[in-house]
Formats: structure tokens, C-alpha cells, sequence
């Protein structure tokens, strides 16, 4: 009687809560998501106009309630194939800890995975934090991002630490940031990827090198779905290539050759050919051991610039020959030892000890032939030394005899009179000449 007496009395006394059953929060497959919201998981925070679902799941679960900042806050503690899902960016590790049913932090721990399903972007970390009304993410310990571009060429980033805005697509890199492309790769301290534009922009003085090349400045831009670099102030490309090159003798022998282009601003892109293009503008120079060109601007194909086009203000001057050439329209092709120099053309004579002018030539075209050693020059050639003037309609220069062979009514003034003849040999570094073939006097 005792024993029922005390059975109805806990019963009808003790609290209604110890003996009723409280249901944990329901997981669901890390593989489907169902778009409904649960009681503790994936609910909205109705107080927050801006306010979205987050779904989040695991194999197991853990739940305790900590005070942070003197606020009482629910802690979900997800192992196991742990993954939160961001709009269309899932968010994965072996171990996440989420704040608040609503998920509106959460720290993930050991083995981060982040893919951005819309854009097919991925990183990976050892750990990351996420803050959902900001709608931002933070990885640290060895992070990397990963895309491809319309190519189908992958670029990998790493750096020190990550931070990716979910909502724009727009990623910050701090600390030894490495952009790994397969054309180029990119060391810098600070660098932003902004993925709409398809844009990856770095801190002052970032270093490219890439296969016999080397470049750096104080800005840079890279547009990798045009896999195109853009340098801005202070820029400066070193570059080797193997060239061959024949001796006095007339035997062939392949060196390495450096060549250095600076300027203002350094553009290097792909062209139609899928050839690399390098567009330098501003102050524009081109270094060779035995050539120095400077220009407005100078275009350079080739990754060993097998061939130079230059525009506006044109000088070059080569060391070798001691000559300088000046225009403002110059192309020249390695391959082919071909030089063509026009608009405005002047080839000027160099002494050899100081550099100083002796003789020049203006004329509408000049063509150097580099392997046969002539230059032909054509159009209303006006020919100037110390002591004498000559004029003619075609000349050809031959640089082993360090003669001009001026002809097409030529004609010199020597002291007011005027010479002509049939052909006029003149040797512009003594300031000499020879008139033959029917030498007379008059105008």
C-alpha cells in the first residue's frame, strides 16, 4: 500500500518536465538537401529583414550552451562529414562548431573545403571561419583557391590567409601570396581577386616570372580569361632566348642572349596566333648586348622577341656597327636579319672613340640586311659630312667597307659647286668621296 501510495504521489507532485522526453535535432545527408527548415537547424532568424536559410548537417552532433560576451549562445558541434550550405557556396570540414541555430557564425576545424557552386570556385584550408550576415569567409593555415578559366587553364592562389565575400565574389589575399598560372606566376604581399571581372590585382612591386621571362613593376593587373598582364610604372621584362649566331669565320654558334624591355607601362597578352605580345608604352626601351632601342611605343612578339615594331620618336642605336637610326616607323624580324626604318628615316655615323656624329644619311626608306651586312636605302637621300653634301635617288650601304655607293642622278656640292656622275662612292666616317661613270660639272 506504501509502494502505490508513493508512485501517485511522484506522479501528481514532481515537475511535469522530468518526466517528459525531449526529441534531439534532426540531421540530414550531406548529399541532399531538403529546403525545409527544422526546429534547431537551418532556421531563419525572423528578426533580421536580410535574414536567409542556412542548412547545415554532419554524421554526429553535439549540442551545449556557453555564454559569450555575458549572452547565453546555442552551440552546434558537427563531426563527421560536416558541411554548411551558404546560398550556392558549401562550406565543409571534419569538424565545424555553429553559433546559433540560425548559423550565423561558425568555425571550421581540420580539412576546410569551400566550393562556390555557381562559379566552380574551390578553396581549401586547415581551418576557416564563417559569418553569415556578412556574409564572409576566412581560411588560414596553408590556404588555396582554385579556377578554371574559359580556356579550361586552372590557376591556383596561396597565401598566408584568405578572405573570400560570399555575396560579391570578391577575394583578399594576405601574406606571401603565390598566383599560380600555366603561363606565369605571381609573388606578391597583397593581391584581390575579383571574380566578375575575372581580375587579380597586387600591392606595389609584385615579381612575374614565368619561362625565360621576368617582369616586375609597381602595379599589377592580371585578366586571367585573357590570360593578359598589365604593368603599370616602373616596369621592367627580362628575358633570355637562344640564338644563333655566326662567327668571323662564318660558323654558326648558339648563345643565350638577354634582352630587357622597360617602360612606363607593360601590356603582355596573347595574340591571334596564340603568340605572346608585349606592348610597351611611355618612355619605351628595348636593351640588347649590342642594340639599344628606345621609342613612344614598342610592340614585341615572340617570347624571344623575334620581332619589334616601334612607333613615334624612334632611335636606335647599334653598338655594334656604330650607327644610330631614327624614324618614327621601325620594324625589325630576327628570323628573317631583316631591318626596315621609314617615316622621317635617318641613319647617323658614329666615331668610334667618341661617339660623335661624322656623316648622315635622310632618306624615305631604309632596309638592313643583317646577315648580308648592307642597308638599302631609297628616296631623296640627302647625305651630310663635315665638308660635303650629296644627294641621290637609291644608295646601298655595305658596313665591311663602311661605304655608300649613292646612285639615281647623284650628284655633290663641294663649295657651292655641283658635281654629278653616273655613281658616287662615299665614305661617311672620313667624310670622303669618289665620283666615276661620266663625272661632270653643272646643274
Amino acid at each position: 500500500m506504501k509502494r502505490i501510495l508513493t508512485l501517485l504521489y511522484l506522479l501528481l507532485f514532481l515537475p511535469a518536465h522530468l518526466g517528459s522526453h525531449s526529441r534531439p535535432p534532426l540531421l540530414f545527408s550531406a548529399e541532399t538537401l531538403d529546403p525545409k527548415s527544422f526546429q534547431g537547424i537551418g532556421e531563419a532568424d525572423p528578426k533580421r529583414k536580410e535574414s536567409f536559410p542556412t542548412f547545415w548537417g554532419a554524421n554526429a552532433l553535439t549540442q551545449e550552451d556557453r555564454e559569450i560576451q555575458g549572452l547565453k549562445v546555442t552551440i552546434f558541434s558537427l563531426e563527421g562529414g560536416a558541411w554548411i550550405q551558404h546560398k550556392k557556396v558549401k562550406l565543409g570540414a571534419n569538424r565545424i562548431e555553429v553559433f546559433g541555430k540560425e548559423a550565423y557564425k561558425a568555425f571550421l576545424k581540420n580539412g576546410v573545403h569551400i566550393e562556390d557552386q555557381e562559379n566552380g570556385t574551390v578553396m581549401r584550408a586547415g581551418v576557416g571561419e564563417y559569418d553569415k550576415y556578412s556574409e564572409m569567409v576566412y581560411i588560414k593555415e596553408r590556404p588555396r583557391l582554385s579556377f578554371r578559366d574559359k580556356t579550361g587553364k586552372t590557376t591556383v592562389i596561396s597565401a598566408k590567409q584568405i578572405d573570400r565575400e560570399l555575396s560579391t565574389k570578391i577575394t583578399k589575399l594576405h601574406g606571401g601570396v603565390i598566383v599560380n598560372h600555366p603561363e606565369v606566376t605571381i609573388f606578391c604581399a597583397e593581391a584581390v581577386f575579383k571574380e566578375s571581372e575575372h581580375l587579380i590585382t597586387t600591392d606595389p612591386n609584385p615579381i612575374l616570372i614565368s619561362k625565360n621571362r621576368y617582369l616586375s613593376g609597381k602595379k599589377l593587373s592580371f585578366y586571367t580569361n585573357e590570360s593578359r598582364i598589365l604593368l603599370e610604372e616602373n616596369t621592367v621584362l627580362f628575358q633570355s632566348s637562344e640564338e644563333t649566331k655566326k662567327d668571323p669565320e662564318g660558323n654558326e654558334k648558339k648563345q643565350t642572349v638577354l634582352t630587357i624591355l622597360k617602360g612606363d607601362k607593360i601590356e603582355s597578352r596573347p595574340n591571334e596566333e596564340n603568340d605572346r605580345t608585349v606592348m610597351i608604352s611611355g618612355n619605351a626601351t628595348v636593351l640588347r648586348k649590342d642594340i639599344k632601342i628606345t621609342s613612344d611605343n614598342i610592340e614585341s612578339v615572340g617570347k624571344d622577341s623575334r620581332i619589334i615594331k616601334a612607333r613615334k620618336n624612334i632611335k636606335v642605336h647599334d653598338r655594334e656597327n656604330n650607327l644610330l637610326l631614327s624614324g618614327n616607323v621601325f620594324d625589325y624580324f630576327r628570323n628573317e636579319n631583316y631591318l626596315h626604318l621609314t617615316d622621317e628615316g635617318k641613319m647617323e655615323f658614329l666615331d668610334k672613340n667618341s661617339d660623335q656624329v661624322t656623316s648622315t644619311i635622310t632618306a624615305q626608306e631604309f632596309e638592313r640586311f643583317l646577315d648580308q651586312k648592307e642597308t638599302v636605302i631609297r628616296g631623296n637621300i640627302w647625305i651630310k659630312s663635315k665638308s660635303t653634301e650629296a644627294q641621290g635617288e637609291y644608295a646601298t650601304y655595305f658596313e665591311n667597307d663602311e661605304s655608300v655607293i649613292l646612285e639615281g642622278n647623284p650628284r655633290i656640292n663641294r663649295s657651292g659647286k655641283i658635281l654629278r656622275a653616273g655613281k658616287i662612292v662615299f665614305y661617311p666616317r672620313e667624310g670622303r668621296s669618289i665620283l666615276t661613270e661620266g663625272v661632270h660639272l653643272g646643274n
